[in-house]
């Protein structure tokens, strides 16, 4: 009887939930770096074939607070005129103001959700702004990660620091950017550490 074909050099890794994890461990992907993945907000997809990368909604993130607070701040606007007694031009400027928050706020949160990277089949393909872009893969791509941090700051409190990982792809001097991700600043170190580690993920693919 003839033995089991031994596994590949890739497996699927499954995105960890925020109370469990599924991981088929036949990668050099670890445990830590899936759990760093999930407090950025991303879910990593490796196996034989693929490489998907994308961002996924979480209620809780700040940033996404932040979005939802300007969101029901446009539905404020809007429905304030009505509610008290205004006059036309006031309903005007309200109404306009309060549509174009929430129009940006949702382009915010649909942006969050779609944006991502999927390399198969000898293509990269990725979305960012929801913008699509489809690049066939050749030697000359290689990928480049860079991190800043932004500081916010309010009246009266200590404000917020993030740091702030962008990864792009290089064709010879022409970059252009088809991730980002940000984590507060006080996990700078594991925002790194899971930036090196989508780097080498998205490099060996394309060596593949």
């Amino acid at each position: 009887m003839k033995s089991p074909p031994a596994p590949s050099a890739w497996t699927l890794v499954a995105s960890l939930d925020d109370h469990n994890q599924t991981t088929q461990t036949l990668t050099t992907i670890k445990n830590d770096i899936l759990k760093i993945a999930n407090q950025a907000c991303l879910t990593i997809l490796v196996d034989g074939k693929t490489v998907e990368i994308k961002h996924k909604f979480r209620l809780g993130d700040k940033s996404n607070l932040g979005v939802i607070f300007f969101l029901l701040g446009g539905l404020f606007l809007i429905s304030a005129p009505f509610i008290k007694a205004s006059d036309t031009t006031t309903k005007i400027i309200g109404i306009t103001l309060g549509l174009l928050l929430d129009v940006f706020s949702i382009l915010t949160l649909i942006r969050q959700v779609a944006d991502g990277l999927q390399i198969k089949d000898h293509i990269i393909t990725f979305r960012h702004n929801l913008r699509q872009t489809i690049i066939p893969l050749s030697g000359n791509l290689k990928i480049k990660m860079k991190t800043e941090v932004m500081k916010i700051r309010r009246v009266g409190t200590l404000g917020s620091d993030f740091i702030i990982v962008t990864h792009y792809l290089q064709d010879h001097n022409i970059e252009t950017q088809i991730l980002k991700f940000q984590m507060d600043n006080s996990n700078a170190d594991d925002a790194k550490k899971l930036g090196n580690e989508l780097t080498r993920i998205i490099n060996e693919k394309f060596q593949q």
